[in-house]
């Protein structure tokens, strides 16, 4: 067994040393050369073609191996998995790599291509039937998801490693890696064959590397990429399989994890992208699809550059994280560690990886921008609340029929217990509509219409409720506790859908604000109408960071979500820290010294203090009527 294992590693591996020299003179002859650009590290060109030399070690051992020994366990392996039809998936995916290579083919051809191989690795007998889960015991039959599964699987590692495929000896030291992890996991599973498969990959790779580390002499290409992605995807399939079918999703996402993650991020950015505020051009629907899979200088590698790692350094960093990867993945396999475990660690070191790298685009879930979507139109039209309170509706029937234990633990026909469902819904859904509540605006909410919000509620339950009071199909101390049950969901739910909104709008300025940071001085009544003013009109442009207060009770305490810190003889250190750049005065009665101290500190920090009034200004009869009226604005001190 070991001597099969050594010369499964060392023949690739000599093979790939003496084949690659031969195939960057083949690269330069059939012009598959790499040429510099702005997207690019390399400043001069380089022959592209490397797949070519690790395929051919691959396949030639592969084959002698099995020559040698034609009793061992690979005829049952070949033959189990259709292997002609898997040598032409293979074929396929390497053809089509060395043909972008030399033609630089469009990516709506490669990925059918990608597809049609996918679902050839699939009739070959390489698929996902059952799924294990991290947390659970059980599985999962995936039934006819089998067949999109696997071949979503397939391409998406393909790509993956296409994707990474950035750096000199990134993408092929990785794939070494991922192959190594995938030989250990298949051998803990008593699959020889799968086992010595990687290994021979590994040779193949480490032969490679030999001209493919920085400074390269060839780069690895799509031939390469490619054809690495899709071989480690079906051997990760089957390296991950216990028993005949059953597969452990979280062995191979380890295996195969920093690719996965620099594509999934890579995605997550691109999404994220069209929400920053640069990107608010309207744009179709496709094209905003389409830049998803546009190449760009913003994955991991790029960003260790960045941050001025030389090449060799960052690419021994993905070397180590890669590492960690795998040998988790075997930890796992093993039964040493739990997967509960691994999966919080990995995601901790992700979070803290991702707050690193310093991504912009992750500034709209950091900094609350996504949540600017509460501002599209069709979210304002009251057709939309209506959809909404009739979900709310037919969830709170729902939640209140399974809490109630009487109920459940009635005789009541399943059939009797949907016709007091509809009933509810449908006299409920009556009530909202015949009730004036949506005669009320969700965008200017006020006590008003959370009042009426709940009469209506309150209303439509109690005439539901003492309809089916009358009727013989339930019994009346069921029909109580149904009854407060449903109040309650129902009330909760339809009071919380329109608290979000607002909510939402709170949130987004709060954690948005852009502009000046304005402290507001007095934490009463008419400091949270400054407050809400700054944060409700976008042309003030203002920035609340708090209030002071002289009440010594206050100071300390959070209002509406600022802080109070303290009385006005706090403002000099708060500027000190360059905290703002403005003051605000929204109390009244101000005792003329306190407003002499305070002015005498803004102006020695050359910081404006304004005053906020509301004034009444009335029409008169022979003048133009003004337009407002109602006056409530912000003036400077100069003029009080």
């Amino acid at each position: 067994m070991i001597k099969l294992y050594l010369f499964g590693f060392f023949l690739p591996l000599i093979l790939s040393l003496i084949l690659t020299p031969l195939v960057i003179q083949v690269a330069k002859f059939v012009g598959a050369i790499d040429k510099p650009d702005e997207r690019k590290i390399h400043k001069i060109p380089m022959p592209r073609l490397g797949g070519l030399s690790i395929f051919i070690s691959f396949i030639l051992t592969f084959s002698i191996i099995n020559l040698i020994l034609p009793g061992y366990k690979f005829s049952y392996f070949l033959a189990a998995h259709n292997w002609s039809i898997i040598a032409l998936s293979l074929l396929l995916i390497l053809l089509l790599g060395i043909c972008d290579d030399i033609w630089n083919l469009k990516p709506g051809k490669k990925f059918f291509i990608q597809f049609f191989a996918g679902a050839l690795a699939y009739l070959a007998g390489f698929r996902f039937s059952f799924i294990t889960f991290p947390f659970s015991s059980g599985t999962l039959d995936l039934q006819i998801l089998s067949f999109p599964i696997t071949v979503i699987w397939v391409v998406g590692i393909t790509n993956a490693f296409n994707l990474i495929d950035g750096l000199d000896g990134l993408a092929s030291g990785i794939a070494m890696i991922s192959s190594l992890s995938i030989s250990a996991i298949a051998f803990i599973h008593h699959d020889i064959v799968t086992s010595i498969i990687g290994i021979v990959l590994t040779g193949s790779l480490i032969g490679f590397l030999r001209y493919n580390f920085n400074p390269a002499k060839i780069f690895l290409g799509d031939s390469g990429s490619l054809f690495l992605g899709f071989l480690l995807s079906i051997l990760s399939i089957q390296s991950s399989t216990k028993g005949s079918t059953t597969f452990s999703i979280l062995i191979p996402l380890l295996a195969l994890g920093l690719p996965i993650i620099d594509t999934l991020m890579a995605m997550l950015r691109r999404v994220l992208k069209w929400f920053l505020p640069e990107q608010s051009i309207m744009v179709s629907l496709a094209e905003k699809l389409h830049s998803m899979f546009l190449p760009d200088k913003r994955h991991i590698h790029h960003r260790l550059l960045a941050f001025g790692y030389s090449q060799k350094q960052a690419v021994l960093i993905l070397y180590f994280i890669s590492f960690a990867f795998g040998f988790s993945a075997v930890l796992v396999t093993a039964g040493t560690i739990d997967s509960a475990m691994i999966i919080i660690l990995v995601g901790i070191a992700a979070a803290f990886a991702v707050r690193k790298l310093d991504y912009k685009e992750i500034a709209v879930i950091k900094n609350g921008i996504l949540l600017k979507i509460y501002r599209f139109t069709f979210l304002k039209h009251f057709g939309f609340q209506i959809f909404i309170d009739l979900i709310s509706i037919i969830a709170a029937v729902y939640f209140a029929d399974l809490i109630s234990p009487s109920i459940n633990n009635s005789q009541v026909s399943t059939e009797a217990l949907l016709s007091i469902a509809l009933i509810f819904c449908l006299i409920q859904f009556i009530i909202f509509i015949t009730g004036g509540l949506y005669k009320h605006k969700t965008q200017l909410l006020g006590l008003g219409d959370l009042l009426q919000i709940l009469k209506s509620t309150f209303l439509a339950v109690l005439l539901s409720s003492a309809i089916l009071f009358f009727m013989p199909i339930i019994i009346q101390s069921h029909l109580i506790l149904l009854t407060l049950f449903n109040f309650y969901f129902l009330l909760t739910m339809v009071l919380g859908s329109r608290i979000l909104f607002h909510a939402l709008n709170y949130i987004f300025n709060k954690e948005t604000g852009k502009g000046k940071r304005i402290l507001i001085y007095g934490a009463n009544q008419r400091g949270l109408v400054v407050l809400q003013a700054l944060l409700s009109f976008d042309y003030l442009h203002a920035n609340p960071i708090g209030f002071i207060d002289d009440d010594p009770g206050l100071e300390g305490k959070i209002l509406n979500g600022y802080p109070v810190f303290g009385g006005h003889w706090k403002l000099e250190g708060l500027l000190r820290k360059n905290l703002a750049d403005e003051i605000i005065v929204a109390k009244q009665g101000i005792n003329m010294n306190v407003y002499s101290r305070i002015k005498k500190v803004a102006n020695q920090y050359k910081i404006p203090i304004r005053v906020y009034k509301i004034r009444f200004k009335p029409i008169m009869v022979n003048k133009p009527a003004e337009k407002f009226p109602l006056e409530s604005r912000v003036v400077n001190s100069s003029s009080v």
